[in-house]
């Protein structure tokens, strides 16, 4: 009984103490930064110094009373990684930085590349600001000779090995600068999948410059589709351009040359974002003639830690038909959706619904799509499309309204 009372004043002297303490918080300013490629030389591991910003906070007490009592708080920031592929299957640390208690008169931001063993003060919020003594150490960094595999990927491309990546950042905050009696008040942990894109690979229209004659689009806005690997703040790029064999000395020359798409001669490549296909545009774009040959080729750019980088596809080919060399003269072009659909379901079953004595002949899409009773837009309606002709995704029914 006696015991059990101790224990009970001892938690409320503790309950006491914790609310007479300072909460220090972690706000994102912006926070963490995802990249796709991490390079090592972006850390130096001897000291902890980037020029590199991984994340961003602003340390703010959450009371927003500095005068009250003293506030004092402490940082740790710690990278750790899993890599299947080196047989770190285990956390391993990166690095491990920690800094001593600093006294805070105002909120502070702070990025890891203010952290380092060679920092000596920062300044706060205040105005005007003012400056604070800061120290910090190295608790722990990673030996990359002794993970053989990581050490030769280091060693051959500067880049940290594909993996799982761990960023956490924690600060410590108390009434006083006695490190022992601070406590953790708040954590921020974001785990980030690093998988270096190496494929691009167009799907279409068109194909090898080679079989030019083989590969024939009825449509004036075709969609273009291609596939990779998805990655964090990554980015497709297009370009489009007219070939002509006879004043091309090869594809390479054409899609160098003027690009119909983009019109903008200055800007060289057509940014669509993160998606994998695009359709191309009724407006802003230099019509694609019927009897014509194109090229063209994407590019994706991804972030790193040393910058932006870049790689780019293949290079497509495809001829525009000339409807009006063919027994098709009189028939109206297919709008793309229609088109696409037409090769998934078979030209003989479209017919029978679009064809001269179908139920939606003349039929057009105008622009609202609905599945699964949500309105989508036309980039959602091709992705299902594609899924539908890999037999990846089933078609239960379709409404026409």
């Amino acid at each position: 009984m006696i015991a059990k009372r101790v224990k009970l004043l001892s938690a409320a002297f503790l309950a006491i103490a914790l609310a007479q303490g300072q909460t220090v918080k972690l706000l994102p300013d912006p926070g963490f930064i995802p990249y796709a490629t991490y390079y090592i030389s972006s850390i130096d591991l001897s000291t902890g110094a980037s020029d590199v910003q991984f994340f961003g906070f602003r340390l703010s007490e959450e009371s927003g009373d500095y005068t009250s009592n003293e506030v004092w708080a402490s940082l740790e920031f710690k990278v750790t990684m899993v890599s299947p592929t080196l047989d770190i299957t285990d956390p391993a640390v990166v690095i491990h930085m920690r800094t001593d208690p600093f006294q805070m008169e105002a909120d502070v931001r702070i990025s890891n590349t203010a952290l380092s063993t060679q920092i000596t003060s920062l300044f706060d919020m205040s105005v005007p600001p003012k400056e604070i003594s800061l120290s910090g150490r190295l608790v722990e960094v990673i030996d990359i000779a002794k993970f053989e595999d990581l050490l030769s990927a280091v060693v051959s491309t500067g880049k940290l090995a594909d993996g799982k990546y761990g960023f956490q950042v924690l600060v410590r905050s108390g009434s006083s600068s006695d490190d022992a009696s601070m406590i953790v008040t708040d954590e921020m942990l974001e785990v980030i999948l690093v998988t270096t894109p190496t494929s691009l690979n167009l799907i279409g229209p068109g194909g090898e410059p080679a079989n030019l004659s083989e590969n024939t689009v009825f449509s004036p806005y075709p969609i273009f589709q291609w596939e990779t690997e998805p990655c964090s703040g990554c980015e497709s790029l297009i370009r489009i351009a007219r070939y002509d064999p006879e004043a091309h000395s090869s594809p390479e020359e054409a899609i160098q040359d003027v690009t119909v798409f983009p019109m903008d001669q200055t800007i060289g490549w057509a940014s669509v974002g993160l998606a994998t296909n695009f359709q191309y545009p009724l407006s802003g774009a230099i019509d694609l003639e019927p009897g014509q040959a194109y090229v063209w080729q994407v590019q994706k750019k991804l972030p790193t830690t040393a910058g932006a980088e870049s790689f780019t596809s293949p290079i497509f080919a495809f001829t525009v038909a000339d409807l009006t060399q063919s027994a098709a003269a009189s028939s109206a072009v297919l709008h793309p959706v229609l088109q696409q659909l037409k090769e998934i379901i078979g030209e003989s079953q479209f017919e029978a619904y679009f064809g001269a004595d179908g139920d939606l002949n003349g039929f057009e899409p105008s622009g609202t799509y609905v599945v699964n009773g949500m309105e989508v837009s036309v980039d959602e309606v091709f992705r299902l499309l594609r899924q539908f002709s890999d037999g990846s995704q089933n078609m239960i029914s379709i409404s026409v309204e």
